[in-house]
């Protein structure tokens, strides 16, 4: 059983994005807010994040955790390394993103 990822930390425009607080961030799931194209390509792109570093997504839809979509341009994938050079999280970027 695999276990589902979590968001842990969003800045203002993240938060705004999902239409929610900082608080109640670990209670979306990345199954809740990527649509099936969008998981698609982030979990075909997950070896390149491991392996080069970071990887772009494409322009894709997404839901806020009020049920409202929300298109962005490109999403920006990369992994957090800690000083054990172990992997301590991905962290996604949405650029251009707008209530649709």
């Amino acid at each position: 059983m695999q276990a589902s990822p979590v968001f842990s930390f969003a800045n203002q425009a993240g938060l705004d994005m999902l239409e929610t607080t900082l608080g109640a961030l670990e209670e979306i799931g990345l199954e809740k807010i990527l649509d099936e194209h969008g998981r698609r390509s982030f979990f075909t792109e997950f070896p390149h994040i491991m392996q080069q570093g970071f990887a772009c997504l494409e322009r894709g839809m997404c839901l806020s955790s009020m049920g409202r979509p929300v298109s962005y341009e490109r999403a920006v994938a990369w992994k957090v390394v800690n000083e054990e050079q172990n992997v301590h999280c991905i962290c996604l970027m949405f650029i251009n993103w707008s209530f649709a």
